[in-house]
Order: structure tokens, then C-alpha cells, then sequence
């Protein structure tokens, strides 16, 4: 008998049920109150894609955007090509992207690829208020022969486009988030393996991925973990994305154990944290129309933006869209009092909403 495909097992496994419809209930912002932001990346004219992860600055009302097309980067280095594109990260003033007759913003990266070995590829990223400094996972490519090799690294640059690039920073293989506390960085990893390990991590839905301070794991009971925050009152949150949850961890000794745990009706991606305290989490109602838009780049995912209590465990719907008719796989939100703003790891520009006057 022929050997099934690794592939279609991991497909049987991780998206068996991934498609059912919950009824949410009617979502805070409606799609009517809801436009798309075009992002026009200012050094190159082009429209910017994959806004994969946001950060924000409420005191000088800024928004962090973490940007590359990582399927136009994949395709690339899967056909071995001599230049990579790249990305960028960019300060958004809020006062901007919120005006109604915003439709369209050109930004520039506030540090260039060539600053950074390996070029610049920005995943998870996360403000340090403290230093004033943009602190993010940087997937850098390295050659190995002719074939390219993706290497993530921690990478801090100044908040303000000052020329200063901090000195790189090992990260797990499968690092994916980071948030920057006051003893310093954590960063998720959504794999505990990156080899054949990683795939039946996957396939038997193992909770081995979790979080990691600056010497190493401290914690690895999760299924995926993805986006990570520091909660208002000192805990770490990172999303479970495989088990459709949040984690609320807090110090145990030299490593962190599980608090309290946030149901939530999708997979949960990127986290940040809303002015009152709640998480704002980017959730997949679909990881099967996700899966089939990143790697084929045709169709489109849906879109569920909720806001959750981190002491109650209370959810709100602030957006959802089934259908993509307005945008596609949102992986990051922010929530402040002009509205919602969101990413999306293969859409362009940004998602925003507005609560009708």
C-alpha cells in the first residue's frame, strides 16, 4: 500500500472540525463601520502586505507595525534566488490612521534590511517603553550553499528611526513572539522541535511549545504558542493557538506555571493589551482556509477580533467578518478609544474601525 503523505495526516489531524461556525453572537463593530487603510511603503511606492504583528504606543500615539509578504519571501528562497524581498517596521501616528478620510498611508521603515545580517523579516514585535525601543523576531535568512536557511534572531531597534540597531540576540528556532517586561524579554516558541519532531507536534496536537526568558524555557505545556503579552498586572500571556486559548502565566519559582486559562471561540494569533487591562486577541475561526491562503495564495481566511478579561475570563466579539468580505486572516488588533485596528499576516494594509457618531 503507498505511504500516505506526512502532509495529508497533519491536514487530517489539525483541521479535522477546524471549520465549524460558532454562533458568536453580533460583533461590537460592525462590517459597515469598518474600512481598509492601504499601506504604501514610501522608499519603493509599493503596497504593503503582511502586517503580521502590531505594537502600540499610547503615550506618544504611535502603532508599531511589523510588515513582510512572507509568502513572496518563502517563494523566493524555496527557488533559491540570489535577493530576498524584505520588510520593514513602521510608526503609524494614530491620529492618522483614525481619521475617517484616511484611506491611504505612505510610511517609511524606520530601520533599513541592510542594517541587519541576514535581512529584515519582522515577526512578532513588541514595544519596550522602558528603553524607548522596538524590540521584535527578525527571520533572517542565511545561505547554506545555494539553498537558503531561515534563522530567527532578537533584534532591538530605537522607537524614534534613530540610526541604532542593537546587537542580535540567539532565539529558539521556532520563536515567535516576544514581549519586553521589566526582567527583561520573553519570547514564545510554537514548536518545541524544528525537525521531524515539530511535525508530530503537530499531528498529535503535543503540548511542548511555551515561553522563554533570555536563558531558555520556562515554560512548555502549550499547543502552539503564538502571540505573547504582559498583562497589566505583571502576568505573561501567550496564545495557544491549537488548543483555542489563552494562557495566563505567572512566576513559579525560576519558571512560569498557568494562572488562569481564557476560552475563546477561534485559534488565537497575536496579543496585545487594551487601555482598561483586557487582551485584544486576532483569532482563526479556520485554520484550513488559513493553511490553503498562506501556502497557495489563492482564496481567503476569516477574520475574528475578540476582547477578553484576563481576571474574569469574560470574551466580546469586536469583529468578525466569516466570509473575508472585508479582510483576511487578521493576526493582530489593538483597541484604543478611536477604535480597532488590525493586521494581517497576508492581507494588505491595515483593518479599521469606528464606532458610528
Amino acid at each position: 500500500m503507498a505511504k500516505t503523505p506526512l502532509r495529508v495526516i497533519f491536514a487530517v489531524f489539525v483541521f479535522a472540525g477546524a471549520c465549524a461556525r460558532e454562533d458568536v453572537g453580533a460583533a461590537k463593530y460592525a462590517l459597515d463601520q469598518c474600512r481598509r487603510v492601504a499601506l504604501i511603503d514610501a522608499a519603493s511606492g509599493e503596497a504593503i502586505r503582511g502586517a503580521e504583528d502590531l505594537a502600540l504606543d499610547a503615550g506618544q500615539g504611535r502603532l508599531f507595525v511589523s510588515a513582510y509578504d512572507r509568502r513572496a519571501v518563502e517563494r523566493a528562497a524555496r527557488r533559491k534566488q540570489e535577493v530576498l524581498p524584505q520588510g520593514g517596521v513602521y510608526a503609524i501616528a494614530l491620529s492618522e490612521l483614525f481619521d475617517p478620510q484616511t484611506t491611504e498611508l505612505r510610511v517609511a521603515s524606520l530601520t533599513d534590511p541592510s542594517d541587519f545580517s541576514g535581512g529584515l523579516h519582522p515577526h512578532g514585535i513588541d514595544y519596550d517603553e522602558a528603553n524607548n525601543e522596538i524590540v521584535f523576531v527578525n527571520r533572517t535568512f542565511e545561505r547554506k550553499g545555494r539553498a537558503w536557511k531561515m534563522v530567527p534572531r532578537l533584534q532591538r531597534i530605537g522607537a524614534n528611526g534613530e540610526m541604532y540597531v542593537g546587537a542580535a540576540a540567539k532565539a529558539h528556532c521556532a520563536a515567535n513572539d516576544l514581549t519586553a517586561t521589566a526582567a527583561g524579554l520573553y519570547t514564545s516558541f510554537d514548536h518545541a522541535s524544528c525537525g521531524i519532531g515539530g511535525s508530530l507536534e503537530n499531528i498529535f496536537r503535543l503540548k511542548r511549545s511555551g515561553v522563554a526568558d533570555e536563558q531558555g524555557p520556562v515554560f512548555s505545556n502549550a499547543a502552539f504558542a503564538n502571540g505573547l503579552a504582559t498583562t497589566s498586572d505583571g502576568g505573561i500571556a501567550v496564545a495557544a493557538t491549537r488548543e483555542s486559548a489563552v494562557l495566563v502565566l505567572e512566576k513559579d519559582g525560576d519558571r512560569l506555571g498557568e494562572r488562569s486559562r481564557i476560552e475563546l471561540p477561534g485559534r488565537p494569533d497575536n496579543l496585545t493589551v487594551a487601555g482598561n487591562g483586557d487582551l485584544v486577541a486576532a483569532l482563526h475561526p479556520s485554520l484550513m482556509k488559513l493553511a490553503a491562503a498562506r501556502k497557495t495564495g489563492g482564496g481567503k481566511s476569516p477574520s475574528r477580533i475578540v476582547r477578553a478579561n484576563p481576571l474574569t475570563q469574560n470574551v466580546m466579539v469586536l469583529f468578525d467578518d466569516p466570509k473575508a468580505s472585508l479582510f483576511s486572516a487578521a493576526t493582530a488588533a489593538v483597541e484604543t478609544d478611536a477604535g480597532l485596528a488590525a493586521g494581517s499576516v497576508i492581507d494588505d494594509g491595515l483593518l479599521v474601525c469606528q464606532e458610528l457618531k
